[in-house]
């Protein structure tokens, strides 16, 4: 291993996807539950539509950045692909707690079998660099498990250390409010300190409507104002597609 493998390849990773742009409270399931008129009390709710691929994508494609700009359309796997220098660069770092490795706390995608998805790539608009997942194609109930097991997951991995060669890289993760508009969205902060002494912060939200797991992230240095919003408008935006 290189002496200084992990400022090199992780930190530097993870410094281009915070700091310049290249190239992931309890949510309430919005599935529907209306009936028919002659429908009785009992009847079971209407399934919530699970949409394909395409049918994200062409939702995805309406998305706009804050500066009104229309960034690219992604499909699942190339959302995934915006990470992998991130992932390649960690991967050889010896991770602490080892159950973190997935790094789901830094916005890197969840992988959900059977799932659709689709999304905008990740762009860089003033001093953050913003991006939005749409997930369906699986029961909302699964989608709605897993935006549930994010909150178990951070508290997990609230504190998680990066090791390589006697350098550390440490970050730490809390749960946010005030993250867009969306019912039941919960949303995370994620400090990285690096041993130069940078900083940047990622801001992760999710939450479930209408079949459709929304996640939006923004990232930028630690000491940049309006992540929370930035995030916030990618999850409204989207929540005011899916209908």
């Amino acid at each position: 291993m290189n002496k200084n493998l992990l400022l090199g390849l992780g930190a530097s990773a993870v410094l281009a996807m915070t700091l310049t742009a290249c190239g992931g409270s309890t949510a309430a399931s919005q599935e529907a539950t209306s009936a028919s008129p002659a429908a009785s009390a009992s009847s079971t709710p209407t399934p919530a539509k699970q949409y394909t691929n395409e049918e994200l994508a062409a939702l995805a494609g309406q998305i706009k950045a804050s500066d009104g700009s229309s960034p690219a359309v992604l499909n699942g796997e190339e959302l995934v692909g915006q990470y992998d220098s991130l992932v390649n660069g960690f991967g050889k770092a010896t991770i602490e707690p080892e159950s973190c490795k997935d790094l789901h706390v830094l916005g890197v995608p969840q992988t959900i079998a059977g799932s659709t998805s689709a999304g905008t790539a990740r762009v860089k608009v003033g001093d953050f660099i913003t991006s939005v997942a749409l997930t369906s194609g699986v029961e909302a109930s699964k989608l709605q498990e897993i935006v549930e097991d994010s909150k178990s997951e951070a508290e997990t991995c609230g504190k998680i250390t990066f090791s390589a060669e006697g350098d550390a890289v440490n970050a730490s993760t809390e749960k946010i409010d005030g993250v867009g508009s969306v019912p039941g969205t919960i949303a995370f902060k994620t400090l990285m300190v690096f041993p130069d002494g940078k900083t940047g912060a990622i801001y992760t939200a999710y939450a479930v409507k209408d079949g459709v797991m929304i996640s939006a992230t923004a990232s930028g240095t630690e000491g940049a104002a309006g992540g929370p919003d930035a995030a916030g408008a990618l999850m409204d935006q989207a929540a005011a597609l899916v209908k």
